[in-house]
């Protein structure tokens, strides 16, 4: 029995499966291509994950017995190019919201570029992706510095559209379904032509099980209102997986490739409630709970699904805003330093819309998101003893990757059949 060593910080993901009988490995030649992290990337990649965190919980609150799944991994790069252009109290804002207070610009820039590198190179039979772009109206001018640090750092495509013209809006989604190889086709459906600038992040996961599941089976998933539904259940008997178990809580790491990328699944036992597990979850309890895991070769069965996700409606301004950057969406936002002669109080964000999706099934998992931060003039604002470990119920998941400890995605699972 091996234990696994603890992660470093940050946005997220788990791991699985042992053998009695054969296991097919998908790659035997595929080192993980780690490195000790720098001090300021370690401290962004905590920040990140309080971030990743604090923001489910608050859209899990908003969102009551609703499959939900984001990325704040895609919410903390959007907003973090917004903050190139943000100055003073806004800045300020932003900065307490990404739990990234401390840390100088350049740090938490130059520690963006370094991390999303290290992860696009971490496993060559893992296929991650993350891009940005800038799409701004072209009535306006963006200052120098703010373009120069958004390509810099974050190698941001920038290009200036007629937003009066509604091909500009196949121009925006057509980034986008490319970006996340046709996963999510569209993040917007109108352009006003009051809007000044939308800055986009996607990503897009593909991760290969490390060792496959040998069947798929249709069994009862139990919802939290007593009603059952019965789905497909991918199942092996011959599992290798970190498991950890209490009277409260078990959880299990499921590896994609070469084991630096995995899914943690965590489900609440006895008189636990999802809910209490979801006020649980904080970077310190994950790390210890899979500080604690053991490698397991018990009968392992979790749903298959695939879905996609949209919040809108404002539903991240408040989020946001919770977290401490409400003056980035007031009349007194300060994003002084992002578009020439606009000064303090003459730009906001408007809305930040974010769309994800999700296919867990035989072969491994496939996930993209995407991120809009819309910008605007101030005019154009509107207001124990376990035998099997069965996922048969409410369960929380994320995808995480374990050198850097980055948390890409976190969802809840009320019902795998929606």
């Amino acid at each position: 029995m091996k234990k696994i060593t603890k992660f470093l910080p940050i946005l997220l993901i788990l791991t699985f499966q042992i053998s009695c009988q054969k296991i097919e490995v998908i790659n035997t030649e595929n080192s993980p291509h780690t490195r000790p992290l720098t001090l300021q990337e370690t401290k962004t990649i905590h920040g990140a994950n309080n971030f990743a965190f604090n923001s489910f919980n608050k859209i899990n609150s908003l969102n009551g017995d609703k499959n939900i799944l984001i990325s704040p991994f895609s919410i903390g790069m959007a907003v973090c190019m917004a903050y190139n252009g943000a100055d003073g109290t806004t800045k300020d804002g932003i900065k307490k919201a990404l739990d990234m207070e401390g840390l100088s610009n350049l740090e938490i820039d130059s520690s963006f570029k370094s991390l999303s590198t290290l992860l696009m190179n971490m496993d060559k039979t893992v296929s991650f992706t993350s891009a940005n772009s800038m799409y701004y109206n072209n009535k306006y001018t963006l200052q120098n510095d703010f373009i120069n640090l958004n390509k810099n750092f974050f190698n941001a495509e920038v290009k200036g559209l007629d937003f009066a013209d509604v091909a500009s809006v196949k121009v925006i989604n057509d980034w986008v379904n490319n970006k996340t190889n046709g996963k999510i086709t569209d993040i917007i459906n109108k352009l006003d032509p009051k809007y000044i600038l939308i800055l986009l992040n996607a990503i897009y996961f593909k991760g290969t099980w490390t060792y496959k599941f040998e069947e798929t089976l249709q069994e009862n998933f139990n919802l939290l209102d007593g009603s059952i539904k019965q789905t497909g259940f991918l199942s092996s008997k011959s599992s290798k997986y970190l498991l950890y178990s209490d009277t409260s809580k078990t959880l299990v790491d499921l590896p994609y490739g070469n084991k630096q990328f995995s899914m943690t699944l965590i489900m609440p036992n006895g008189n636990n409630t999802l809910e209490n597990l979801i006020g649980e979850l904080n970077y310190k309890n994950l790390n210890y709970w899979i500080g604690q895991a053991d490698t397991s070769g018990l009968q392992l069965k979790i749903p298959k699904f695939k879905m996609s996700f949209s919040y809108n409606n404002k539903e991240f301004n408040k989020v946001l805003s919770g977290m401490g950057m409400a003056e980035a969406f007031s009349d007194y936002a300060d994003f002084s330093k992002m578009v020439v002669d606009q000064k303090k109080g003459d730009l906001k964000i408007d809305e930040v819309i974010h769309k994800t999706f999700i296919d867990v099934n035989e072969t491994g998992t496939e996930a993209a998101a995407v991120t809009a931060v819309i910008v605007v003039g101030k005019t154009a604002f509107l207001p124990h003893p376990l035998q099997i470990i069965n996922f048969n119920k409410p369960y929380i998941y994320l995808i995480r990757e374990k050198n850097t400890g980055a948390i890409l995605f976190i969802g809840k699972m009320m019902n795998p059949t929606l």
